[in-house]
């Protein structure tokens, strides 16, 4: 039901082929299924498919228009249907999403929390007769993490949560306004990012121009896995640099959490720069010695363990003429389930390194989350074993160490972040019964 996922939205010119480009350049957002909603004759229309932007939608079927949303997912269920596949639409508005609609339970029996958005934006537009009103009818009630886009046949609304999980961005491109999960991809596109969705705003894009209204005003906690794992390196989020943040992570990491070793190496890719900043401050060298395949996916974002683990089998390749004889530093932003940091233990040893010392450049991820990631069982949760020798035993390191929460946040330069999975405090509007929460998400 929960998705970490890619938004784009365009109003302008050839808006379905650029936020088809849009798309692709956020396919590390979600990797199971796309899809794009356009308006034509009056009317919404939406395709959509399983698989990456290029296997799920085929440009040839995208018609011109003049306003356009698309989406990338990855879904937390064993399986992946079209029917859950996003954006989702009526002939009247469509929506798509990046986060989770904690409180979604509360309102019936939804297939996921995007239906219920669906749903109740429908009934607010016919109560209200206006799209910006049910919007903030839907602010009202809706609690968790969500940036949304909706689309109708007059207005493309960006909506981004009161606390500001997940990341949110206006820009121009030739002359067309666009909306994006990142920045970086409207730069890559040769566009100008015009600013941040601001936590609690409420954004209305049309053809004569931008409007935009402040509708809540909470304190800010952004998902301190945008900075260390989900976005990409070249992206900034609220005025802070993720290349930035992560080239500090390993610096603090190498000041704090020292290790023995006759190179660094990372697990590509959202790790080289926090291995970067490790090898600069410890003075030990930087090695590319694992390669990750051109085609894997994002393992953490499978929805079973079975699929991850088949995804490992064959997404990195060792350089055993690095590693033979070393003592390696082995850099990862995170470890959740340990599926990945096992096999890459293994396949280092089985190249002949010598010992491998651990360096996380997170805190220990002990609490599921409810703002849109895909751990919601603490029996999953690598960090649950105790303590960090039995961690390093069970993943066959002779050590591990990760960054303390303090220190997290002063490597990222923040402290308003969304520390949920490490603290177990959640910031949410209302309250919950864990467990309760811990048995709708995990179904």
């Amino acid at each position: 039901m929960k998705e970490h996922c890619g938004v784009f939205g365009v109003v302008g010119e050839d808006a379905t082929r650029l936020t088809y480009e849009g798309l692709k350049l956020l396919q590390h957002r979600g990797q199971e299924s796309a899809g794009i909603s356009w308006i034509e004759r009056g009317s919404v229309v939406t395709k959509k498919g399983l698989g990456l932007v290029g296997e799920a939608l085929d440009p040839k079927e995208l018609r011109n228009a003049q306003m356009a949303i698309g989406h990338v997912r990855y879904s937390t269920t064993g399986s992946t249907t079209i029917t859950e596949a996003q954006p989702l639409s009526n002939e009247r508005i469509s929506v798509s999403f990046n986060g989770t609609i904690t409180n979604h339970f509360h309102f019936g029996e939804f297939a996921t929390d995007t239906e219920f958005i669906l749903n109740f934006l429908s009934k607010e537009l016919e109560r209200e007769g206006d799209l910006v009103r049910a919007a903030k009818s839907f602010m009202d009630v809706a609690d968790g993490a969500y940036s949304l886009l909706i689309l109708s046949d007059e207005e493309l609304i960006a909506m981004r949560d009161p606390r500001g999980f997940r990341p949110l961005v206006v820009g121009e491109i030739d002359g067309s306004k666009v909306v994006s999960s990142e920045d970086s991809a409207i730069k890559q596109l040769g566009g100008k990012v015009i600013g941040s969705v601001h936590p609690g705003e409420l954004v209305v894009i049309k053809e004569k121009g931008i409007s935009r209204e402040s509708v809540y005003n909470l304190p800010s906690a952004t998902c301190a896995f945008e900075y260390i794992y989900f976005s990409r390196s070249d992206s900034v989020i609220d005025g802070i640099s993720v290349y930035t943040s992560r080239v500090r992570l390993g610096e603090l990491l190498a000041e704090r959490h020292p290790a023995k070793g006759d190179i660094v190496v990372p697990v590509p890719d959202s790790s080289r720069p926090i291995a970067l900043g490790f090898s600069r401050k410890s003075g030990i060298p930087l090695e590319e010695a694992l390669v990750r395949t051109v085609s894997s996916k994002r393992s953490f974002i499978m929805p079973s363990n079975e699929k991850r683990n088949e995804v490992l089998k064959e997404k990195f390749g060792v350089v055993e003429r690095a590693v033979s004889g070393k003592r390696v530093v082995l850099i990862d932003d995170s470890i959740v389930r340990g599926n990945t940091m096992k096999r890459l233990i293994a396949s280092l040893r089985n190249g002949g390194a010598t010992e491998i010392h651990v360096r996380i450049g997170s805190p220990m991820i002990r609490y599921p989350c409810y703002m849109g990631i895909d751990f919601p069982r603490r029996s999953e949760l690598l960090a649950n074993l105790g303590d960090i020798k039995r961690i390093a035993s069970e993943v066959g390191a002779d050590s591990v160490e990760y960054l303390e929460t303090d220190e997290m946040e002063r490597a990222i330069g923040r402290k308003n972040l969304c520390e949920a999975c490490f603290s177990g405090v959640y910031p949410l509007k209302g309250k919950y019964d864990l467990s309760k929460l811990e048995r709708v998400f995990s179904r």
